[in-house]
């Protein structure tokens, strides 16, 4: 799923992570920094999970195509290897 609207800063999710620490929920959370209840939450449950503040998010569009020459330089790597 591709990610919508911006990114958080690091600052904010520390935020969250202390907040969080000192026994406040999701709801209390969320009003005080002005964002989702589900945002607090998959942070929270992203620091439980992996130990760290940060998401790392999807950048949306399609792989950028290959041109000919590209494709037969990287198929010269992997012959080579």
């Amino acid at each position: 799923m591709a990610p919508h609207g911006r990114e958080m800063s690091h600052d904010l999710r520390k935020k969250i992570i202390s907040l969080h620490q000192k026994g406040e929920g999701y709801k209390k959370i969320s009003k005080a920094l002005l964002i989702s209840q589900k945002t607090v939450a998959k942070v929270e449950q992203k620091w439980k999970k992996d130990g760290t503040a940060t998401i790392s998010q999807r950048r949306p569009g399609c792989p950028q195509k290959l041109t000919p020459r590209q494709e037969s330089l990287l198929m010269r790597r992997v012959e080579e290897n």
